[in-house]
């Protein structure tokens, strides 16, 4: 067993929202209304334990990574015969926060059951489903399809290996190409992208700090884009799995 390795992944923005309902009789919901339920107001007990669920989600889930979380918010709706809770879950991460939002949103319904299992014995907790989820690379990537790619680099091994990422990504081989992927080799290029290569460059050092010397460069002209890989081979592997998403946004919008 072990838990799923992020460690190459970019740290974004992300969120998610989670939905939960619980199913109460009728004198119940007008207790909860009126704030007559034995163990106190539950609306604001309800929330508080959302976020408090949210917070010890790494600690619940043997799985799940520990991950900053920078806003947690819950709301309670009160129906008829049930009681609704959203929640919503905000960071900037490797990974989303799915199971942070579905945990407060269980662990909020669970504390309604809590309450109230003194006073009702017909609850039902039901449907808890995430909403949405944003952020990370199911928002920002994009492919390569129908981009023309031209590799080159001597070393026939490290050519292979980018060859298969571009065809994973979806790219066409051509002489005549709009994007050229080099190892070693420079080509030309008047625009640099110095943004760029320092976001890669910083990922790249928390990943080996004593090959910084072996840079990534990026650069783009009218006509194509280009980018020069070390001869190294966690390079380009940790190039390609980290910002392969983002390649497709350089063609397309040079």
């Amino acid at each position: 067993m072990r838990t799923v390795d992020i460690s190459s992944k970019i740290e974004t923005l992300r969120e998610a929202k989670a939905y939960g309902r619980i199913r109460l009789k009728r004198e119940t919901i007008e207790r909860i209304k009126n704030n007559q339920i034995p163990k106190g107001n539950l609306i604001e007990a309800t929330k508080l334990s959302g976020i408090f669920g949210a917070k010890r989600t790494g600690e619940l889930l043997p799985f799940c990574h520990p991950i900053p979380v920078d806003h947690i918010s819950l709301e309670v709706k009160v129906n008829e015969t049930s009681l609704e809770v959203f929640s919503t879950v905000r960071g900037i991460a490797r990974t989303g926060y799915e199971m942070e939002a579905l945990t407060a949103v269980s662990v909020a319904l669970l504390n309604v059951y809590d309450m109230c299992k003194g006073i009702d014995d017909s609850m039902v907790i039901e449907e808890i489903k995430l909403l949405e989820k944003r952020g990370g690379k199911s928002d920002w990537f994009k492919d390569l399809k129908g981009v023309k790619v031209k590799v080159n680099a001597d070393n026939e091994h490290l050519k292979e290996i980018i060859k298969d990422y571009l065809r994973e990504l979806g790219a066409e081989f051509s002489e005549n190409a709009e994007l050229y992927v080099s190892v070693g080799e420079n080509i030309p290029y008047d625009r640099f992208l110095n943004g760029l290569e320092s976001i890669v460059a910083f990922y790249d050092f928390t990943q080996n700090p004593k090959e910084v010397a072996q840079e990534i460069r990026i650069g783009k002209t009218d006509t194509y884009v280009v980018i020069i890989l070390p001869e190294n081979e966690r390079k380009i592997r940790f190039f390609f799995e980290t910002f392969g998403g983002i390649i497709g946004h350089l063609v397309c919008g040079r």
